[in-house]
């Protein structure tokens, strides 16, 4: 073998390192993470500031990488073919193909991404000068490649169908799920980003509290009488009617009134009832509780009345709802509210006819339809039987099972509900 011959062998290994190096760059490129990397960068790593940019274009990095490892891959393979011909006659074709195959394969495509996948992170920074210099030196032909690419795939991706807002969340929600399925987040914790997700896509009509179900004070009231519903109402924030309740003209503040109620000893001769008021806030019903809670903190406020595009009163929201839509409901020890819904040894459960239906749905995971006439499970029963229906008196809707377990005059108080396959 001669010197030129041995040359060409040593070029061929080295060839194939800058294969596997270019191999490896490509697959930890894929696989870092944009979060992780961005973060490292507000703490000042050069490196990855120098990999969050070509993060930003991975596209155009892995064009550079692809391009870089297939001419090196192919001058290794023609190298390793003229020179297994020249010793071995026309049998070096088959030697080389055979060779240059295998040691491509495992040397430098496997066994390269094998390693970049266990630490995908680690390595694209430790290369990320390399990747750097590669993308710049080989730029103009990664441009036109890339344009001819862009050409090919938007025939068939057009920009309509390219990756959406909405599509991302949903992509942060899989990365979620997955993460919790494996063991890395709780389920708690899982609960909590879910819940922040979703402040954007609900709106303030779907947890507010239906004007029906407000619990308001006439304002033309004498004053002990106003105290009076006040305390029996248990809010801190109620709101004040005159004429009809749905013409709220303020909202009384019960701890204000409290105060004055020490300060005066028991006697609101001189009280002026304005004092322990505020004007109402009037929000529409399609803000979504995402610009809400933003609202909220902007006004320092933490009730709203919520109205229709005509400026009817349709219910009223609080800062707790919202916080609850994150972290679930929030109820203190000594809460006077019952729960609403509890199952039975039966597999059915017994639930408060005034539990809203989309609380129902969430905590069960079913799918009442809910609109603004069946808001609460009696409406919703009401609503689908057009009539008031009879104590003991059982029937199927939209295949649920209900049987009524008590009713007050036309007031219906506890129903009985499960699930079934089909009616019965």
């Amino acid at each position: 073998m001669d010197d030129l011959t041995t040359f060409y062998l040593f070029l061929v290994i080295f060839l194939m390192i800058i294969s596997a190096l270019f191999a490896c760059s490509e697959t930890s490129i894929t696989a870092a993470s944009r979060a992780k990397i961005h973060r490292l960068a507000n703490e000042g790593s050069k490196r990855a500031k120098k990999l969050e940019k070509l993060l930003k274009s991975r596209e155009k990095v892995i064009s550079t990488m692809l391009i870089g490892n297939n001419a090196v891959n192919i001058l290794a393979s023609a190298i390793a073919t003229s020179v297994l011909i020249e010793l071995f006659g026309d049998a070096g074709l088959l030697y080389a193909t055979v060779g240059m195959t295998i040691i491509v394969l495992l040397f430098a495509e496997i066994a390269p991404k094998t390693i970049a996948l266990k630490s995908p992170d680690k390595i694209a920074l430790f290369l990320a000068s390399l990747i750097d210099f590669l993308v710049k030196m080989l730029k103009p032909v990664a441009d036109l490649s890339q344009k001819l690419v862009d050409s090919v795939v938007d025939l068939f991706f057009p920009k309509s169908y390219k990756t959406s807002k909405g599509e991302e969340l949903e992509e942060i929600r899989d990365a979620v799920d997955l993460k919790h399925k494996e063991g890395s987040i709780f389920k708690y914790d899982k609960d909590l980003i879910d819940g922040v997700l979703d402040l954007s896509d609900t709106e303030i009509s779907e947890i507010m509290v239906h004007r029906k179900e407000i619990e308001s004070i006439n304002a033309d009231l004498p004053i002990m009488e106003i105290v009076r519903n006040a305390l029996e109402i248990s809010y801190t924030r109620i709101p004040l009617w005159r004429g009809n309740k749905e013409n709220i003209v303020a909202i009384l503040n019960v701890r204000k009134l409290l105060k004055a109620l020490h300060f005066y000893k028991g006697s609101f001769d001189k009280f002026d009832i304005n004092s322990a008021t505020s004007e109402p806030w009037f929000i529409p019903a399609s803000n979504s509780l995402r610009s809400q809670l933003f609202a909220f903190r902007k006004k320092k406020k933490r009730f709203a009345l919520v109205v229709d595009e005509y400026g009817s009163l349709l219910g009223l929201v609080t800062l707790e709802d919202i916080l609850e839509e994150i972290v679930g409901e929030i109820k203190e020890q000594d809460d006077e509210s019952e729960i609403n819904i509890i199952k039975i040894k039966s597999g059915a459960y017994k639930i408060a006819a005034k539990s809203l239906i989309r609380d129902i749905n969430k905590k069960l995971d079913w799918d009442l339809l809910e609109d603004d006439h069946a808001y609460n499970l009696a409406a919703f029963i009401i609503n689908n039987l057009g009539r008031i229906p009879d104590e003991k008196e059982n029937f199927v809707i939209e295949g649920y099972y209900f049987e009524i377990l008590k009713k007050r005059n036309h007031d219906l108080i506890l129903v009985k509900m499960k699930k079934v396959n089909k009616e019965k």
